[in-house]
């Protein structure tokens, strides 16, 4: 694994579908009606911790010993939106063992509802800043280690 630099940042897209709700629920046994049983528009209320997966996989694809994660969540997610998942690396610190300590600021877009009202809104806040648009669904700092 190459070193990470500070200003660095990684990304992960994600859709959750009613089947991988029904496997966190089966898993972690957060199996509220909300997550099981269709809303009136028959999607299905993402898991909070499902949705903060989403951190995880990027630690996971740089080798991160995660040892603390603060959530914010804003709001709900739900089966069917994309989701894209932006860490940027705040801080890097070597350590003594010749792994570095590393701090990163988290943030989950709702890019897409599927539907053209928010895809439409999404495609102009994009032209206009440049930056990943959309509705932040999540908000968070993790800490971990990368070990040599």
């Amino acid at each position: 694994m190459p070193p990470v630099e500070i200003g660095e940042t990684f990304t992960e897209t994600q859709t959750f579908r009613p089947e991988d709700v029904d496997q966190f629920a089966a898993l972690s046994g957060d199996d509220q009606a909300r997550h099981t049983e269709p809303d009136g528009d028959g999607r299905r209320m993402v898991q909070g911790l499902l949705t903060a997966s989403l951190l995880t996989s990027i630690g996971g694809d740089l080798e991160v010993l995660a040892s603390r994660m603060e959530l914010q969540f804003q709001r709900p997610v739900y089966t069917g939106e994309t989701l894209v998942c932006e860490l940027t690396v705040a801080s890097v610190d070597p350590r003594a063992d010749g792994g570095v300590a590393l701090v990163g600021d988290v943030t989950v877009r709702r890019v897409s509802r599927g539907n053209e009202t928010e895809q439409a809104d999404t495609a102009a806040a994009n032209s206009a800043g440049g930056a990943t648009a959309g509705t932040v669904v999540l908000e968070a700092t993790v800490e971990g280690i990368i070990r040599e």
